[in-house]
């Protein structure tokens, strides 16, 4: 009865090169409703044709829209349409209603929740005539109810949490036009049977509806394709009810590091201040599974373990074999593993479960230092795990092809495993056996197929390793086989093999391949790949914020229906042991602090806890633990101690191993990772190398403290440690240019060097190099002035360092202090001639460009300040000097 659409619709059942068919979309799902008549010179679509005269004419404009010409086809259609017509609630809603609608002025009107609100909360009912009114066009109506007129060519979207929303879609499925999610569904207690005052989620009630329950028939899951589509188009609904949330608390739940929200509350002596002014709205939080910087954190996560461990041993691909007997079995009659993929899903968890305990509590590779896998659904329709495993001993060379195999088996040795391997192991063949391969690019292999013939296996110059793959002559086996796209038989060779381990392939009977990490080199791509997560489109989009984070990954969002059913039976797509605990970095009162108008106050007057002011406090304890915590790093405390989030403190272990010397101390495999800071923020960087290298400190002055003396800055007392580089490269650098480059360009090397390679000491530099960057200021004046004998003034020493300051700010926007040189002294002429010619320099056409896809993004009070200082500026007026500090504040 309504269109479904999507930024993109991709049905990969009809896509000829993929042979598992599956429903995928990208971007956004709607639904849209028309009126109940056509306009006088169209043709009825969805909701119309039921209103068409009679059955014999409904059924012809069904046949004709789907090309159906089969007698039997139709047959079909004719029994579907008086089905519908003698059940359907909503169908006999809508005819029963329409006589009231007197003109095309009027309109129906279905209320999204039930009335009165809870009544038959669990039941799925239809849409009584109670809930439905007929109203003229144009009263106000609930943002979520549903409108039809009677005749226009307007078309409407429906909500996604409007109670009809499923049956208008979907017919067949609530073939009855029953009533599915609404948000006044409240939660019930198995026990007792009472509900509860939490309401159930959009999550908890389509899981439910996936369920197989015992001596009941669940009929969503034999719709096959259609089910698909309905899959697609509710986990859509789940994950637009979660991001809607993060957009509508966005305004209300503001951060601001501590001391600023501190400042701004005390100093609010005449109570004028707006809590709404103070703070940024945040996006797309890391705690959003998927969301570009959770997947950055898992990243980041992996290398953890790549410092503390080193690079992994092995790199596992496991794929979900859909001809498994566990899925087999558990398919209805006439039905395929295709066309369930709730099963597929749940199997392939148990599975997946079971080959990382097969790999880390048998040891089938040796003992297990750590493990990572994820998740992901990109071109193929089945699930598969990328897994890196970190062993205790590392494999050595003539280890690896006891481990790791490339050859076809014998099967005159081990039957079984080479009936598993002909059919799980194969790479294509592609290329000249087959061209329109998917792994086909440009006349290439995507995956370098073939590959050569060697008889030992060896490591590549790119940090992989080339396995052993001998040819018949070598003592290699060779094997026949059919192409699916001829007739053709192909005789295939180690060449096609995808590397594999006998032992997994054998137990489980599916394609996983295995690989070994033989280099340094290989490790960060790994990570990233492990890590990167579902498909997202590059996409571009007018008139859309480039920081509306939100509205970027909806649109750009592929969901299949594969993922869909994971992440709506709330599977985790990422696991890893151990876990890694992530660890704050701030400066003294700099910590994030969330607040509300509410308990903006509350929060001004006491700073908030974090790991790292914890770990201070700790360290300051009396007795054991005290004494014991200072003997540690930050990144170490979270083997020994567990943060309590709730409490917001640092906790004893009360399991692992025991301490050798001191009761009560157990140490865990719990790894710590400290938050990434770049290196523009100066004290911040420096602060947290002093964390990584200096144990048990007590405060933040107590870092600051070297020898007994308490430095102004942390760079300085990581200079005193000497935990900093010295500037003998920069130096080296400046002297070969001192004799071979211009004043004109040394200045250029010595601003590039201040802002992106951050020397420590940038002033020591400048006292070894100024007369060499003020050389050509000296002639000019000489030659002014007509005296040889004039030298190297302060005056001279300060235009360069105000041209210098000039390139800083033109690369970086940053003045020359904050790289710790002595600021220029600029008179205030210069100021302005400065800022007239970086005026000057300014593209006006890519500004109104700005200016004119931002301005529809203001709000009422930003345009109404905006139109006003447009006004005063075309009309010359002068400006007020606005003496407190303005932030921008975006609102979406």
């Amino acid at each position: 009865m309504t269109s479904f659409g999507a930024t993109k619709i991709c049905d990969l059942a009809s896509d000829g090169r993929n042979s598992k068919p599956t429903f995928k979309i990208q971007g956004q799902v709607y639904h849209k409703i028309g009126s109940l008549m056509p306009m006088p010179d169209d043709n009825p679509k969805f909701l119309q044709i039921y209103f068409m005269g009679s059955c014999e004419e409904r059924v012809t404009t069904r046949c004709q829209y789907n090309f159906i010409e089969q007698a039997e086809e139709r047959a079909i259609v004719i029994l579907l349409e008086n089905f519908l017509e003698t059940q359907n609630k909503l169908i006999q809603l809508f005819k029963r209603v329409s006589p009231q609608l007197l003109s095309d002025n009027y309109q129906i009107v279905i209320k999204a929740d039930k009335v009165p609100s809870g009544e038959h909360a669990g039941r799925f009912n239809a849409p009584t005539v109670d809930e439905v009114a007929v109203i003229m066009v144009g009263d106000p109506v609930e943002n979520r109810a549903i409108k039809i007129t009677r005749r226009d060519n307007t078309i409407s979207m429906i909500s996604d949490l409007h109670r009809s929303y499923d049956a208008l879609q979907y017919p067949l499925i609530f073939w009855q036009g029953q009533d599915e999610y609404q948000l006044n569904i409240k939660q019930c207690d198995p026990n007792t049977g009472n509900t509860r005052d939490k309401k159930v989620s959009l999550m908890n009630y389509y899981a439910s509806r996936l369920m197989i329950r015992n001596n009941q028939d669940n009929y969503i899951l034999r719709y096959r394709q259609l089910f698909h589509q309905y899959i697609v188009d509710m986990y859509a609904k789940i994950e637009s009810e979660r991001l809607r949330f993060i957009r509508y608390n966005q305004q209300k739940l503001r951060s601001e590091e501590y001391i600023h929200l501190r400042d701004a509350i005390v100093g609010n002596i005449d109570g004028n201040l707006n809590p709404n002014d103070i703070g940024n709205a945040f996006i797309l939080p890391s705690s959003y599974i998927g969301s570009p910087r959770n997947m950055q954190e898992y990243i980041q996560d992996a290398m953890t373990y790549v410092r503390n461990y080193g690079r992994p041993d092995l790199f596992i691909t496991f794929t979900c074999n859909p001809n498994w007997e566990d899925i087999q079995t558990l398919l209805l009659p006439g039905q395929q593993a295709i066309h369930r993929h709730d099963i597929t899903a749940r199997v392939f968890k148990q599975k997946l479960k079971s080959l990382i305990d097969f790999i880390v509590k048998y040891s089938v590779f040796g003992n297990t230092r750590c493990w990572l896998y994820s998740i992901e659904w990109q071109k193929r329709g089945l699930p598969h795990a990328h897994i890196l495993v970190w062993l205790k001993d590392k494999i050595r060379p003539e280890e690896i092809d006891q481990i790791i195999s490339a050859e076809i088996p014998d099967p005159s040795i081990d039957r079984e495993l080479f009936d598993v391997f002909t059919n799980q192991m194969i790479h294509g063949p592609c290329g000249t056996f087959n061209m329109a391969s998917p792994c086909m690019e440009n006349g290439k292999c995507k995956k370098h197929f073939p590959k050569n013939y060697t008889n030992d296996t060896i490591t590549d110059t790119d940090g992989y390793p080339m396995y052993r793959r001998r040819n018949v002559a070598n003592g290699g086996h060779t094997f026949t086989i059919r192409q699916s796209n001829n007739t053709n038989q192909v005789e295939i060779g180690n060449q096609w093999v995808v590397p594999y381990s006998p032992l997994l392939s054998k137990t489980y009977k599916a394609h996983i391949n295995v690989e070994l990490c033989s280099s340094v080199k290989s490790i960060k791509y790994i990570c990233k790949y492990v890590n990167k997560g579902s498909d997202l489109a590059v996409i571009e989009l007018q008139n859309l914020n480039k920081n509306d984070e939100i509205t970027r990954y909806q649109m750009g969002r592929y969901i299949s229906s594969n993922e869909a059913i994971w992440h709506t039976l709330s599977f985790p797509i990422h696991e890893r042991y151990p876990s890694v605990q992530h660890l704050a970095v701030h400066l003294e009162n700099g910590q994030r602090v969330y607040f509300t108008e509410e308990n903006v106050l509350q929060r001004a007057l006491e700073a908030p806890k974090t790991t790292l002011t914890e770990f201070f406090t700790l360290c300051q304890k009396p007795g054991i633990l005290g004494q014991f915590a200072k003997t540690l790093l930050y990144t170490d405390v979270p083997r020994y101690f567990t943060w309590n989030k709730s409490g917001k403190k640092w906790e004893p272990r009360k399991q692992g191993k025991p301490h050798l010397s001191i009761t009560g101390i157990f140490k865990a495999k719990t790894l710590g990772r400290l938050y990434t800071v770049h290196p523009k923020q100066r004290e911040c960087f420096y602060l947290r190398l002093l964390l990584v290298n200096v144990p048990g400190p007590t405060s933040f002055k107590f870092l600051r403290t070297v020898n007994a003396r308490v430095f102004h800055t942390y760079q300085d007392a990581c200079r005193e440690l000497q935990l900093l580089e010295d500037d003998n490269h920069w130096d080296l650098t400046l002297a070969d240019a001192a004799f071979t480059s211009t004043p004109n360009n040394i200045r250029h090397l010595f601003a590039i060097i201040l802002t992106t390679c951050y020397p420590s000491q940038a002033t020591t530099l400048w006292e070894k190099y100024k007369n060499c960057m003020t050389e050509d200021i000296l002639h000019r004046i000489r030659q002014t002035e007509q005296c040889p004998n004039i030298d190297y003034t302060p005056v001279m020493y300060n235009e360069t360092l105000v041209l210098i300051e000039d390139l800083c700010i033109l690369i970086s926007n940053l003045p020359l202090n904050y790289y710790g040189m002595p600021s220029p002294d600029r008179p205030t002429t210069d100021l302005i001639n400065t800022d007239l010619q970086r005026e000057k320099q300014y593209d006006h056409g890519s500004l109104a460009t700005i200016i004119a896809n931002s301005e529809p993004l203001l709000t009422a009070e930003q345009k109404i300040i905006y139109n006003q200082i447009m006004l005063t500026a075309l009309n010359k007026a002068a400006f007020s000097s606005w003496t407190h500090q303005v932030e921008p504040v975006r609102h979406f």
